[in-house]
């Protein structure tokens, strides 16, 4: 964790204009686990914090300032679809981070501060090869280059969005299915992956 804590945010930004901040902490679990299985208070600490404190160090400056922007990563887990079953911790921590960006959004917009939650869905990372395996780039999992740069692309629009147009168009698509069938989806992905490590 972060030596010195979030006052040693505050402190170390002081007199320096710092105009975004991009929060994107997220932890997978080894495996598909099931609920009881998760050491959740790890999960909890390592995703919900960053968020609170990072953007509570940064409001003061960028309040007085009444300019800036906060960009908080959420996941397709926690808003796509209707559950993510095996990954139940963290699809809600994500769901959290979701709820938080468009809260503090409605909160300090006025203020000219506007904070913007991003949902990308699968990217191709380290961690979505442990997750998903899913070693490389392909039309609906971007590099990290390609959704950065669609990422940056909109800062400032809207209070939430998936701004990679793929993950945009699967989102869409997944909205016209009944709840249960994704469900039911989602939870035959998550026991193939538990059985296969």
């Amino acid at each position: 964790m972060l030596e010195g804590g979030y006052g040693a945010i505050e402190e170390g930004i002081k007199g320096v204009e710092v105009g975004i901040l991009i929060n994107n902490v997220g932890i997978t679990y080894p495996r598909a686990m099931f609920f009881h299985e998760v050491d959740q208070l790890k999960s909890l600490g390592l995703i919900l914090k960053p968020p609170l404190g990072s953007q509570r160090s940064l409001i003061g400056p960028v309040l007085h300032r009444r300019r800036g922007a906060i960009v908080n990563i959420s996941s397709g887990a926690a808003v796509v679809v209707p559950s993510h079953p095996l990954y139940a911790i963290y699809a809600a921590t994500k769901a959290y981070v979701d709820k938080l960006s468009r809260s503090v959004h409605v909160e300090y917009k006025q203020f000219g501060i506007h904070v913007h939650c991003q949902v990308p869905l699968y990217v191709a990372t380290r961690m979505v090869s442990v997750v998903a395996a899913v070693d490389k780039p392909s039309f609906f999992i971007p590099s990290p280059e390609v959704y950065a740069k669609a990422a940056v692309e909109q800062i400032g629009i809207g209070s939430r969005c998936s701004p990679f147009w793929a993950h945009s168009l699967q989102w869409f698509l997944l909205g016209l299915l009944p709840e249960n069938l994704l469900d039911i989806w989602r939870l035959s992905i998550g026991l193939r992956r538990r059985s296969m490590s």
